[in-house]
């Protein structure tokens, strides 16, 4: 127990992996917000207005509050590209992390031309705001000169502790999904999602995925790559720091190939943040060993 409670106490996560992951993660969601028109984020069911969906928890999200009988409205889109702007900027973490969080419940509530990424990204978002609402930093670029306050330290560790095991849950049940469909126990799924005309690989690429994927001694190492890849990430998660950069470097490739075969551009993008993520965190601290409420005053008026 001693050991535990010295961990939580050395514990520093606002490092530049944090930082980073965090900025692709509203550079992921910005895209999804400026890049598809509305018709495409906001797909009515047949005899249903949009305006009438917006019942249960669904009506608390951004669109929904400003849209009214409009939706969509121009203003829930302002507001959205706003806030991803600033997280993007990396301003002020401790204020932007609710209206990120916010944002991203809205996206993954409202929009209906989401890949999954979006509904991580929801979960994501709220896991961070313990770890940013301790964050005193004016800019989160800068290097932390205080540790964690001790009010907001156990939750900050906590959080960041289920955002691995957010990580290990999705790559996990993913990997275990494929095991228990035939088309990838038989090693054709792959061919299968490729040849998709909505999004399989691109005509520059298929006839070469078709190729390659139509070979016996290519296809079966290659489908089944994916799942031991997917269990490797998963496994990653447990390990130690160092080891656990095998697992970044795994979901790089892995979701680069995605986005380049299948254009799944904000999904990977989502995904290599949450495992940044996982990457993040220090149990060395370097910096003045106590915290009070005027350092973060100190912190602003410095950076003037």
């Amino acid at each position: 127990m001693t050991w535990r409670l010295s961990g939580i106490e050395s514990f520093e996560m606002r490092d530049a992996m944090l930082s980073l992951a965090r900025s692709i993660l509203a550079l992921a969601q910005l895209l999804t917000i400026l890049a598809t028109p509305d018709w495409q984020m906001f797909m009515s069911v047949p005899s249903t207005s949009l305006a009438a969906q917006c019942t249960g928890i669904k009506a608390a999200s951004l669109w929904c509050v400003t849209g009214g009988e409009q939706l969509p409205d121009p203003a829930g889109r302002t507001i959205a590209t706003v806030v991803l702007l600033l997280v993007l900027s990396g301003y002020r973490p401790r204020w932007s992390c609710i209206p990120h969080w916010y944002v991203a419940f809205s996206i993954a509530e409202d929009v209906t031309t989401i890949d999954g990424g979006d509904h991580v990204a929801e979960i994501f978002t709220m896991l961070l705001i313990p770890i940013c609402l301790g964050d005193e930093r004016v800019w989160i670029w800068r290097k932390p000169v205080y540790p964690v306050a001790p009010t907001w330290r156990g939750a900050a560790f906590a959080g960041y502790y289920l955002i691995r095991f957010q990580a290990a849950f999705i790559y996990l049940s993913a990997a275990l999904s494929k095991l228990a469909h035939p088309a990838w126990r038989h090693a054709t799924a792959l061919r299968s999602l490729l040849d998709n005309p909505s999004y399989g690989a691109p005509a520059l690429l298929r006839p070469l995925a078709e190729k390659v994927l139509s070979a016996p001694i290519l296809a079966a190492p290659l489908t089944w790559g994916v799942i031991a890849i997917e269990l490797s990430i998963a496994a990653s998660t447990a390990l130690p720091r160092r080891q656990r950069r095998v697992g970044l470097l795994l979901v790089i490739l892995l979701h680069g190939a995605i986005i380049l075969l299948m254009g799944l551009f904000s999904f990977g993008l989502i995904m290599i943040a949450l495992m940044m993520a996982v990457n993040a965190g220090t149990s060395a601290v370097a910096m003045a060993p106590t915290y009070s409420p005027t350092h973060e005053r100190a912190e602003g008026i410095a950076s003037r």
